[in-house]
Formats: C-alpha cells, sequence, structure tokens
C-alpha cells in the first residue's frame, strides 16, 4: 500500500508554476515503437527532432520496460499502477488462439479493466482535473449486456477515438468503413476530409482540449494507433524519407514515415504548451507499450536486443522512456535505474498531489527524477497464453543485471547478465545454478504474491517421445 501525498510535499524547486494549482499530465503513448525506433536510443536511420527536444528538457531512461510485451497488459498497467499479473489482464483483448498439441490452454483471465480498479483518470478528476482519452484505448469495449468498458466509465470526461479494437482499419479518414469492426470511433462522425492522417487528426484533437482547458489542471492520455500495423503514412513523408540503406536492419520508408507523424506530434504538443504559457506547468511522459514489431518480415529491427513484441526477450520488454517535470527533472539527464510502466500511475498521482492511499505494484519515480535510486530489486513479468507462431506461456524476473526467463511449455529456464550481454546470446543457467534459483525462488514469490494465473494444462496432451525444441530459442538478435 503506498501513500500519495499531497503537492505541498514536493521540494520547493520543484513546485509548478502555480503552486496554488496542480501541474498538468500529458501521457503521450504510442502503439508498438521499438526500444530503438528513436535517435535518442540509437536509431541511425529514423529521424526525431522533436522527441530529441523533450529528451533535452527532461529525463530519458535507458531501461525503461513496459509492463507487458503486448499491448493490452501493459496499457492496464499504465491506467492502475498494478501489474497485468494481479490484474488478470495478460494478453491483448481478446488474445489469440492456442496453437493444437500445446501443452496448456489459457486461464480465464479478464477481457476487460474493471469498474473496481482506479484508474489514473479517475484519481486526477478527484484533484479537479479535466481528462482526456485521445486514440487507441484496448480495455474493454461496450458488452452485449449494455456494460461498457470505454473510457468514459474509466474516469474521463472527454474520451475520443478509443475502441475496443487493437488497431486501425486504415490510418486514412474515414479510418475504415462503416460496418467494419477496427473502424476507429467518432472521427468520421464528426467530420473530416479525403486526405486526413489520423496521428495528425489525433494531435489536433489533443491540441483543441489543451486550448479549452488551459484555465485548469488537465491530464490528456494521447494514445496513438501508429506505429502499429498495418503500416499507412502520408505519401509526401514517405518521399522525404529519402533513399538511405539499410541501417541496423532498420530501412523501411512507410514505417519511418508513421514515426516522422509521431514525432511532428510531440513537436505540436511541446509548441502548443509554449505558447500557452504551460510549459512548467505540466508533466509530459513519451513511452510505447511494447517493444518494435519486427517478426514475420515486421517493418523495424530492435537490434542489438534480442527479440521483439511479444517476446520475453529485451526487445519485447524494453521501450523509450522520456519524462519531464519542471522544476524535478534535469534536462539531458539520463537514467539507467531500471523502471517500469506500473511506475508511472504512483509517480503521476504524486505530481497531481493525490492525497489519498491507492495500491500500486509500482515505484514513484521522484527519488530517480531527481537523480537518485529506487528501494527495489527487481523486475518481473508474466504471460500464460501463446503469441504468434513461437512464444509459449513464460514468466521473467530481472534483479540487478541478471534476468531469468522461465517457459512453462518446456519446464526450462534461462539465465542471462544484461551487464555483460544485453543482446541475451550466452544462457548462464547451467553456469550459474545458485544465481538460477536464487532467481527461480524470487519470481515463485512474486507470482504467488500477485495471485498470476497460471497456464492451464491441457487435458489431451501427451509427453512426445522425441524430445522438444522451443522455438523461442532460434530466435535471432532483433528479430
Amino acid at each position: 500500500m503506498l501513500t500519495l501525498g499531497p503537492a505541498s510535499t514536493l521540494r520547493a524547486d520543484s513546485l509548478p508554476a502555480d503552486p496554488s494549482r496542480p501541474m498538468n499530465v500529458i501521457i503521450v503513448l504510442i502503439d508498438d515503437l521499438g526500444w530503438r525506433d528513436t535517435e535518442i536510443t540509437g536509431s541511425r536511420y529514423y529521424r526525431t527532432p522533436h522527441i530529441n527536444r523533450l529528451a533535452a528538457e527532461g529525463m530519458r531512461f535507458t531501461r525503461g520496460y513496459a509492463a507487458a510485451a503486448v499491448c493490452s497488459p501493459s496499457r492496464a498497467a499504465i491506467m492502475t499502477g498494478k501489474a497485468p499479473a494481479r490484474l488478470h489482464i495478460t494478453d491483448w483483448i481478446p488474445g489469440g488462439k492456442v496453437p493444437p498439441g500445446s501443452r496448456f490452454t489459457v486461464p480465464d483471465w479478464n477481457l476487460q479493466l474493471d469498474h473496481e480498479e482506479l484508474t489514473l483518470a479517475e484519481a486526477l478528476k478527484e484533484r479537479g482535473y479535466a481528462t482526456a482519452s485521445i486514440g487507441k484505448w484496448h480495455l474493454g469495449g461496450k458488452e452485449k449486456s449494455g456494460e461498457s468498458y470505454l473510457p468514459e466509465t474509466q474516469g474521463f470526461d472527454f474520451p475520443l477515438a478509443g475502441g475496443h479494437m487493437e488497431k486501425p482499419s486504415s490510418y486514412f479518414w474515414p479510418y475504415g468503413k462503416k460496418d467494419d469492426k477496427l473502424r476507429v470511433p467518432h472521427l468520421a462522425e464528426s467530420g473530416g476530409q479525403e486526405g486526413e492522417y489520423l496521428t495528425d487528426r489525433l494531435t489536433q484533437e489533443a491540441l483543441r482540449f489543451m486550448e479549452r482547458h488551459r484555465q485548469r489542471p488537465f491530464f490528456l492520455y494521447l494514445s496513438h494507433y501508429a506505429v502499429h500495423l498495418p503500416l499507412g503514412a502520408k505519401p509526401e513523408e514517405i518521399q522525404r524519407q529519402g533513399a538511405v540503406s539499410v541501417v541496423d536492419g532498420q530501412n523501411n520508408k512507410v514505417y519511418g514515415a508513421m514515426i516522422k507523424s509521431v514525432d511532428d506530434s510531440v513537436g505540436q504538443i511541446l509548441d502548443k504548451l509554449h505558447s500557452l504559457g504551460l510549459e512548467q506547468q505540466t508533466a509530459v511522459i513519451f513511452t510505447s507499450d511494447n517493444g518494435g514489431q519486427s517478426q514475420l518480415q515486421g517493418p523495424t529491427s530492435n537490434l542489438p536486443l534480442r527479440g521483439c513484441k511479444g517476446h520475453p526477450y529485451e526487445g519485447g520488454l524494453r521501450v523509450p522512456l522520456l519524462i519531464k517535470i519542471p522544476g524535478l527533472t534535469k534536462p539531458g539527464s539520463v537514467s539507467d535505474v531500471p523502471v517500469i510502466g506500473t511506475d508511472l500511475f504512483p509517480t503521476l498521482a504524486h505530481v497531481a498531489g493525490h492525497d489519498g492511499k491507492t495500491s500500486s505494484d509500482g515505484n514513484d519515480l521522484h527519488p530517480v527524477l531527481a537523480g537518485g535510486v529506487l528501494p527495489r530489486d527487481m523486475l518481473c513479468w508474466h504471460y500464460p497464453h501463446y503469441w504468434m507462431r513461437e512464444i509459449t506461456p513464460y514468466s521473467v524476473i530481472r534483479s540487478g543485471d541478471w534476468k531469468l526467463i522461465r517457459w512453462h511449455e518446456f519446464d526450462t529456464e534461462e539465465l542471462y547478465d544484461l551487464q555483460t550481454d544485453p543482446s541475451e546470446t550466452q544462457d548462464l543457467s547451467q553456469v550459474h545454478a545458485e544465481k538460477r534459483s536464487q532467481l527461480a525462488g524470487k519470481l515463485d514469490a512474486w507470482l504467488k504474491t500477485t495471485g498470476a494465473q497460471m497456464p492451464v494444462p491441457s487435458p489431451d496432451w501427451k509427453m512426445p517421445e522425441k524430445p522438444r525444441i522451443n522455438p523461442a530459442r532460434a530466435s535471432k538478435i532483433g528479430k
């Protein structure tokens, strides 16, 4: 149980420009943006000057992690501060099929964010905030029974373009056909024109919200559908990508143009804060919901990290993360402290001066943002599902520089030293048996504490005569 103090507990030089008013909060969440998909994280192909600008104004985390390697559980963790394992939201909603012949079936997990959970929007509304969710939601829709789990039932006064789908049918107006279940809601009905681009439209709606609520504290959750498949970018931006050859496995012009539009969105948000005189009154967070999509001929590469979206390797879990809290974060600062999506809720609740008590699996990052460390020795993940063609149920723990991956399907564990082997090429589970046992014990305790749902044994499964091979073991660096 974490107690969040009022705004007055912040040190004097971290107070907003108007100490009588809570600081505004903006989260810009990008869908499927890989850790190496920005210049600040090392891309030599994509150009992201506005994201660079935000990094220069705040703190960049080199070891920022999503709370899951897929979208819905990661988003639920940001909204609640609770681990996906505790929420029982552990896969993208509604999840994929279990491959024939699998050892397990999936548990009876939650297909929506329950109303009993306190969301960040609800916590900030208690402090008088205007709240907006603009863009992708994917944490529940409207059920046949009539009950809704859409943003307007989760604390958002102004919900726009958020439905119960994982991706848009199209990135161009009217964003899908009328009866298409992947059509982005609200936007076509409220006007638009041929050639209008989704990322631009969502940004314009966000700017209008900021303008309307400039006189009161606001929480803006700008959740872009980009850069999720299907690929779609403005033709003029694709042409501007030029004839750059492959750099570190990255060379997709359409994807690069999508990143350019996301970067422009960040620039417009920062410019609007400046024009409204709210730069020193607003906390800004930029991050992604999971690692980059690179498997099955995906559009990007996560080099030098191994794996990608859905994977327990660093390419699936590590994401870009920038945090700017005026008066607290030192401009251009960098932190190597491992942090995770669940940390955003208690951190931003503190920023808002939320004075209630809230249960959280995350840590308030204020000590780190001020240049310190956290009283935490591990991060954990749990995925009792199947993903694409090669990922089977797994659990993960990172403690210090050591990382253990447990594959439930095969009763195996892998152990990596991320300090000397960030690409996770050398499995040390047999060399450091004592360390493996230590981490396995910590992971077991965490799974029990969170009430994690385990994969369910399939009644028809039989042990094959030949040794089984884990297809994920063959995943290449960045692939």
